[in-house]
């Protein structure tokens, strides 16, 4: 996956540098407070864009805003796999069948994660 520095006029100062990506992963639902059905459910979406903190994935499958997400994101950058927990914040129509979804990154109590290791590679990324 090729990641580029996407630093727009816009970004509110402080806040963390945007990359552009474009690579497909899968996503694996652990935990939804809307839809318990979609407990289990494993579907594969496309990397948009992504900070330390947040990212923007579009897929075909629609996710429940405030929902709890486990995903695994392998970058062909890196040769890594990053394990990270998220937030859903938003989820819009796209064009044709995809939704827009943005997933806010964290630590969650009593999951190992590699947000630290995440954090770690995007801040070397210039």
């Amino acid at each position: 996956m090729e990641i580029q520095s996407q630093l727009t006029d816009h970004q509110p100062s402080g806040a963390d540098a945007r990359f552009l990506a474009d690579d497909t992963f899968q996503v694996k639902i652990l935990f939804s407070s809307d839809d318990p059905k979609a407990l289990g459910k494993t579907f594969s979406c496309s990397l948009q864009d992504l900070s330390k903190s947040a990212i923007q994935i579009s897929s075909e499958q629609p996710l429940t805003v405030k929902s709890v997400l486990d995903l695994s994101i392998s970058l062909k950058d890196s040769r890594q796999k990053f394990f990270v927990t998220g937030d859903i914040n938003s989820c819009k129509p796209g064009s044709g069948v995809a939704h827009t979804i943005g997933i806010q990154l964290k630590n969650r109590s009593g999951t190992p994660t590699d947000l630290e290791n995440w954090k770690t590679l995007l801040k070397n990324i210039k």
